[in-house]
């Protein structure tokens, strides 16, 4: 398979690269110019323009025209903010793990960032239908109140935050080896 000729793939394309994630995450709590960008995550006004620009070609970015005031001459700055709803379009993308390479390495950065850790959670384990479904509806209530109450870097009393939340439904059978253990859970 490529890039070039499955168009089902260039939304993926255009996020399986740590610093597009990081974007994604800042824009999701507000609109931000390129230079707003380049200057919250250390890189160049150029780089930060040319990634916003490739974002929002894949549909995960909208450009918003915001009414505020400008001091000095010329246009106001392109501002650029998240589409939720551009999620939709990755679960039915194929190479999903292209993104799951990327979301590593990101996630990897945030840990070897993190001046404290609030909640750490791993487990494979054999849930009931009922309650996995539950878990579910608990995570993605948080996932919305987090992307909801997000808000524009350094302002107020705000704490800058990673939540990271992957749910996933395993295969039913185990492998030959582990026939005879029971299902283990890990802490």
């Amino acid at each position: 398979m490529s890039w070039e000729t499955d168009q089902g793939l260039v939304p993926l394309r255009a996020l399986a690269n740590p610093l597009r994630i990081r974007i994604v995450s800042l824009l999701t709590g507000a609109s931000l110019s390129a230079a707003e960008v380049a200057d919250e995550l250390g890189i160049a006004h150029a780089s930060a323009s040319y990634h916003l620009r490739q974002l929002a070609d894949a549909g995960f970015l909208e450009r918003v025209d915001e009414q505020q005031p400008r001091e000095g001459k010329g246009r106001p700055p392109r501002r650029y903010r998240y589409d939720p709803s551009s999620a939709a379009r990755l679960d039915r993308a194929d190479g999903r793990r292209l993104l799951h390479e990327a979301l590593s390495a990101d996630l990897s950065r945030r840990l070897a960032e993190a001046t404290e850790q609030r909640l750490s959670m791993d487990a494979e384990v054999w849930l009931d239908r009922e309650v996995w479904e539950e878990v579910v509806g608990l995570i993605d209530q948080a996932v919305a109140l987090v992307h909801g109450k997000a808000g524009p870097p350094r302002s107020g009393d705000r704490v800058k935050v990673s939540m990271t939340a992957l749910l996933l439904e395993l295969p039913g059978t185990r492998p030959a080896a582990d026939a005879g253990r029971p299902p283990r859970s890990t802490p």
